[in-house]
């Protein structure tokens, strides 16, 4: 059967980890930079001190990924990757209830969540030589 999404090439999952390892800094820069105003414009909680630990891992998967430019340890750090999105879904699914008055932002910010994680999953599939 074939897949409904294709997965791209290796050539194609490396390109894309680069620009991946580039949205991973700078998402860590805003998480750290001004998580209260991240926190407020989502409708999140009122205590946001956990996006700056969120912050120092997207800062730690960004580095990874521009530490590897080729081989297994890319893939690693992309699946970090995705483990972190887990986190950011489970993190903003509270947000999407119906008594948030930023409801619409969160679920642009899931939405965006979701397509990056997709993303992120094809990327890793390419990479992984265990196929």
């Amino acid at each position: 059967m074939a897949a409904l999404i294709p997965t791209p090439s290796r050539r194609e999952a490396e390109i894309a980890s680069t620009a991946l390892g580039w949205l991973t800094l700078a998402l860590a820069a805003v998480e750290l930079a001004a998580p209260g105003r991240l926190s407020r414009s989502l409708g999140l909680s009122a205590n946001h001190q956990f996006l700056k630990g969120f912050g120092a891992r997207e800062m730690a998967t960004g580095a990874g990924l521009f530490g590897w430019r080729r081989g297994r340890g890319r893939t690693l750090w992309i699946w970090a990757r995705v483990a972190g999105d887990a986190m950011d879904i489970a993190t903003i699914a509270p947000a999407l209830s119906r008594d948030n008055p930023k409801r619409k932002a969160a679920f642009a910010a899931f939405a965006v969540i979701v397509g990056v994680t997709l993303v992120d999953v094809l990327c890793a599939r390419a990479l992984d030589d265990r196929d």
